[in-house]
């Protein structure tokens, strides 16, 4: 029988991750996460337990001099070390793009707050990126020690952690309970399509994942969000009378 949530959200690392929970009909809503690369599962972690503050500020955005593509301009937040591959238009000075970006993020921050305070039981999803160097030895203990701590803070809530691992020497997928809502699973979900590419996700390998895993259909969720567009209509409609 599928297990089902009334919230689902990646916590990253790779903008696929969300795109393939909302394929799956899995997350309904944009949230913060979801289109930034970089930061490992602490600082990730760190920023959603202190409800997404300085999540981005102006003076830390910086255009990467070397980026993967060439000729492909993206932003750094130094603080974070979150990186923009396409929020942020390469033609526009970073000042001028910012308070656009910078109110799409408070928006997607905002749909969270609201999302988590809606649902009662709530699945956290985690894809390690194997580019950033994760703490192997101390792992299981630092994933545990986050769930504790988002109990902690909605002591109302049922939450959790699914931390998703890469590994090249697993085909079978790997369940590790750390606790009764904490899973570490791994298998290998990377292809290497040519010699001159680097490995990447293979979506419908890391779809498996979720094959026993249901989004509820979450009414009240559905409108406050609802409710929340509305206002912000109004409110822009009448900043435009003036």
């Amino acid at each position: 029988m599928a297990e089902k949530y009334d919230l689902i959200f990646s916590l990253g690392t790779f903008p696929l991750v969300s795109s393939l929970l909302k394929d799956l009909q899995l997350q309904i809503f944009d949230f913060p996460f979801d289109n930034v690369i970089g930061a490992d599962f602490f600082t990730r972690m760190s920023l959603l337990l202190l409800d997404c503050n300085d999540f981005m500020e102006k003076k830390n955005i910086i255009a990467q001099e070397n980026t993967p593509v060439e000729g492909i301009t993206q932003y750094k937040d130094i603080h974070t070390g979150f990186i923009y591959p396409n929020d942020f238009n390469p033609k526009i000075p970073v000042e001028n793009n910012y308070p656009t970006v910078k109110a799409n993020y408070d928006k997607y921050i905002k749909n969270l707050r609201i999302c988590i305070g809606a649902a009662k039981k709530i699945l956290l999803v985690y894809v390690e990126n194997p580019q950033i160097k994760e703490d192997e030895a101390d792992n299981a203990s630092l994933i545990l020690e986050a769930c504790q701590r988002f109990r902690d803070k909605y002591p109302k809530k049922n939450i959790k952690i699914l931390y998703i691992r890469n590994n090249n020497d697993l085909e079978n997928m790997k369940v590790i309970e750390l606790e009764k809502n904490a899973e570490k699973i791994e298998f290998n979900f990377y292809r290497k399509f040519s010699d001159a590419t680097a490995p990447i996700i293979e979506p419908s390998m890391l779809a498996m994942v979720f094959s026993d895993i249901k989004l509820k259909t979450n009414w009240r969720m559905k409108k406050i969000l609802f409710y929340q567009k509305i206002l912000k209509s109004i409110i822009e409609f009448k900043r435009n009378l003036h």
